[in-house]
């Protein structure tokens, strides 16, 4: 994303601005859908289960991640947005289109759990947080790739330290998310 939102910043300014814009309004359009559902599921699981049930779902689905990421096995769709497209629509759209894209969350690439597990403790425990947290998400991604744009430089990325900061990022992902699974843990036996 940053690879092409880079160089059109610095090549054709107002280009790269529409690209961006149109990839935060994506995103924030794919969080709200997204949100919806959430916040009804929470809902219907609040109604069927008590606190203490729903605490322990959280800590078993913190377990399941914690342990994926230390694995180097975070749950992901192997597909990136459609590249494709950079050269059949103009980067406004462009960027609406990959950002609704990066927006649904469930189509592209993660580089570690920690949304998983916030939107699935959210969802249980407090449904409109679930909806903050879907839309926050989305645009917190939109400014990482928006920053990471303006940082961007020819020949400044190489594959092999990426591969490493994600491994990094997965292994303190999940030893923050095993003491999550503990924090859950010890509310739910007192719950």
């Amino acid at each position: 994303m940053a690879g092409v939102a880079g160089p059109m910043l610095r090549t054709r300014r107002a280009a790269g601005a529409r690209l961006l814009v149109g990839l935060l309004v994506g995103e924030i359009a794919a969080g709200v859908l997204l949100a919806v559902p959430a916040f009804l599921a929470g809902e219907g699981l609040r109604a069927l289960f008590g606190l203490q049930a729903r605490l322990w779902a959280v800590a078993a689905v913190c377990v399941f991640f914690g342990v994926a990421d230390l694995m180097d096995r975070t749950p992901r769709t192997w597909r990136q947005v459609p590249e494709e497209l950079i050269d059949k629509l103009p980067p406004g759209s462009l960027g609406l289109v990959w950002g609704f894209d990066l927006g649904l969350l469930f189509t592209t690439q993660k580089a570690v759990s920690l949304i998983w597990v916030a939107i699935a403790a959210t969802v249980l425990l407090n449904p409109v947080l679930a909806a903050a947290v879907i839309v926050g998400a989305a645009v917190t991604a939109s400014m990482m790739v928006m920053a990471y744009s303006l940082w961007w430089r020819p020949g400044a990325s190489h594959p092999a330290a990426w591969r490493l900061r994600g491994r990094q990022a997965r292994q303190g992902s999940g030893a923050a998310i095993l003491v999550l699974f503990v924090l859950t843990a010890v509310q739910a036996w007192h719950a």
